[in-house]
């Protein structure tokens, strides 16, 4: 029992020093480099496409988009979030 709850908590962190690592760069590419929203979600949303595929058989892949298409997304608070 004890494995599989330090095991969660290291995904968890993962997760999340992954989060902070990719919107640490798209806020960078954003806000220092000045580059369109439109261009940066775009570009990271192509990457995970393209490793889903790689990653996944035909099935799993369209599982996967299913999922994705109908997940529920906050915004960002943009008072507290520079966008351009």
């Amino acid at each position: 029992m004890e494995k599989t709850k330090v095991s969660s908590q290291l995904e968890e962190t993962d997760t999340q020093k992954c989060m902070d690592d990719m919107s640490e760069h798209a806020f960078h590419l954003l806000n220092e480099h000045q580059l369109p929203v439109e261009l940066v979600a775009g570009t990271m949303m192509a990457i995970a496409q393209r490793l889903y595929k790689t990653q996944l058989n035909a099935e799993q892949y369209e599982s996967m988009m299913e999922v994705i298409k109908d997940a529920p997304v906050r915004p960002y608070d943009i008072s507290k979030v520079r966008l351009q």
